[in-house]
């Protein structure tokens, strides 16, 4: 049998994928439904291989799901780009969305679920939530068909990229937090051919982990299934992670961390210390029951007394209060009661602006959920274990948990005398993510300058926090690559998921298009006249159009998306003729967007 040979780029290409969760693969198909064309093909089941014949009328930019295995997942992926043929996995490695139902942009094919994006090419991944790329199947043309041949066990099995281990290089990068930001940049290190002492040191007592779900499916999620990478992975590419291993100082003149009474010497550091949750000062803030969302074992704790109160009262009505109501309630139904309570008038009002809030209130509503908005919180209430929360307004509310959805304080405590800090409370950095010498930030407590406005801005998402970690581990190895992405996040509540693009922050106007009263839209934020950031709910693959009309530039005003001269199909169709957007995967290869 002929071997299937997938193409090959040097080793600074390459991106790693992380585990992904069991648990998370296993939820996939409930996460998002949508219509798929199949078309007719022959398909010759061999002992180890399909073979799949199908006609050869492709249009250039077209991409075609192709079933060549008994299963309905048993699909691959055919495109033409540029007058070749190309045929990849149709699955997305990071929890299985059909790629079929996303966004071909030149050669990119953008996931309908969380704005990864791969080559269609050569399967490499080029942003989003994780590192593993798509298996490449050989094609071809002959009398009129397209003939595809699949090995049974590359089938849907995301692809490994190639990584090396620790050599005789002396050089020592130490990684301080050990979030997916660091544990990108130590994958990254490794892909790009580094072979030095990579040692990572962690406060907690696991081996990184995704925290994304945790607040988005409560009772369903368990540790291990959340850990990035097993045990295993770390001895066999000589990376050190120090659990429970918590950072007295650092000294950056002499390059030194210290922890507990001994010193570890630097040649490179990466601070990747992302934050800790936000407990208000208030009275009783700290009684038996009241608890913040950021480490498992913080889950742990809510999801035990969650299964028996009666009432809970999340103060907090952004993205960790929000999505844990919604995960809770659907889970306990009736059997408890949660009031949400913020000083703002709706919810999200910040981030997505009063109309986007108030449809998701009412979405939460339907469901049971009640809100008491406009109301900040005056005390905590209880002996030993809370039993109420008295508020400015007047009202005391019963509870038998609080959990506190009050956001992050970033981590900045170890340089603030040494280092930059900025408003925001991140450490200040270049667009190389560099902060001083041999020091760079990455994640949750990097403030970077936003290529688009200039402005130094802090992102708390997954995706940048993972895009950021690689950036940062090639200019640790001194080749210059700038941070010159469009954020992207997404939220899931009730089953349904608002996804997100750009920095909005300072917006004056939002411009709606579609039904609010039914979550079906999209809402621009503009700044000055400007389109800075996008979000939508059950619109298809209208962020991967958004951000990749961010990126080139070629967003319409916010008056004529006000006076419908433009829509979304239009914006597609301008993407379109522009191609993909420059996503250089070898360093230092384009500084255009300098």
């Amino acid at each position: 049998m002929r071997k299937i040979l997938s193409s090959a780029i040097a080793i600074t290409l390459r991106r790693t994928p992380l585990v992904v969760p069991q648990r998370t693969q296993r939820l996939a198909v409930t996460l998002i439904s949508l219509p798929l064309i199949r078309y007719g093909f022959q398909t010759l089941n061999l002992n180890d291989a399909y073979e799949v014949s199908i006609d050869d009328n492709l249009n250039e930019g077209e991409m075609r799901e192709v079933q060549v295995g008994p299963k309905k997942e048993d699909a691959v992926l055919v495109c033409k780009v540029d007058g070749q043929i190309y045929c990849v996995s149709n699955s997305c490695p990071h929890v299985g969305a059909p790629l079929s139902a996303g966004f071909l942009v030149g050669d990119k094919v953008k996931c309908p679920f969380h704005n990864a994006s791969f080559s269609v090419k050569d399967g490499v991944h080029d942003e989003g939530p994780m590192f593993r790329g798509l298996q490449t199947f050989p094609v071809k043309q002959e009398n009129g068909q397209i003939v595809i041949r699949v090995e049974k066990q590359l089938l849907n099995a995301p692809r490994t990229l190639n990584m090396v281990t620790k050599g005789d290089d002396p050089t020592h990068v130490v990684i301080v937090g050990g979030g997916v930001s660091g544990q990108s940049a130590a994958e990254t290190l490794r892909q790009a051919g580094f072979r030095g002492k990579i040692t990572i040191i962690t406060a907690e007592d696991s081996l990184p982990y995704d925290r994304t779900p945790m607040s988005k499916m409560t009772f369903l999620v368990k540790q291990q299934g959340l850990q990035i990478r097993p045990k295993q992975f770390y001895e066999q590419y000589g990376i050190d992670v120090l659990t429970n291993t918590t950072v007295e100082s650092i000294d950056i003149n002499n390059q030194d961390v210290v922890v507990g009474k001994e010193k570890i010497h630097y040649d490179k550091l990466l601070l990747a210390t992302g934050g800790t949750a936000r407990r208000p000062q208030l009275d009783g803030v700290n009684l038996g029951n009241v608890h913040t969302l950021r480490q498992f074992n913080d889950l742990q704790s809510i999801r035990d007394k969650a299964k028996t109160a009666k009432n809970i009262v999340v103060v907090g009505a952004s993205f960790i209060g929000m999505e844990t109501a919604s995960a809770i309630k659907k889970e306990l139904k009736d059997q408890v009661n949660i009031t949400v309570v913020d000083s703002t008038t709706v919810p999200f009002e910040r981030v997505l602006g009063k109309e986007v809030g108030g449809s998701l209130q009412k979405l939460h509503e339907a469901n049971g959920v009640e809100f008491e908005l406009n109301a900040g919180v005056k005390r905590i209430g209880g002996v030993g274990q809370v039993q109420r929360v008295d508020l400015l307004n007047g009202k005391s509310l019963q509870a038998d948990l609080v959990i506190l959805g009050t956001g992050i304080q970033p981590n900045n405590k170890l340089v603030k005398d040494q280092l930059k800090i900025s408003p925001n409370g991140g450490i200040e950095t270049d667009v190389f993510l560099k902060a001083a010498k041999n020091v760079y930030a990455s994640g949750d407590i990097s403030s970077y300058p936003y290529w688009v406005t200039g402005e130094h801005v802090r992102i708390e998402h997954q995706n940048e926090a993972v895009r950021q970690g690689y950036v940062a581990a090639l200019n640790i190895l001194g080749r210059p690559t700038p941070l010159t992405d469009v954020p992207f996040f997404w939220t899931r509540q009730w089953d349904r998921t608002l996804a997100y693009s750009g920095v909005g922050q300072g917006f004056d106007e939002v411009i709606v298009d579609g039904d609010l009263s039914q979550q079906k839209f999209v809402a621009y934020y503009a700044r000055k006249g400007r389109v800075v950031a996008s979000a939508s709910m059950n619109t298809p693959n209208a962020q991967m159009i958004i951000s990749e009309a961010l990126r080139l530039n070629v967003m319409p005003s916010a008056e004529e998306l006000k006076e419908k001269k433009v829509s979304l199909d239009d914006i597609k169709k301008t993407v379109l003729s522009k191609g993909s957007s420059c996503h250089c995967k070898r360093a230092g290869q384009c500084q255009a967007q300098l």
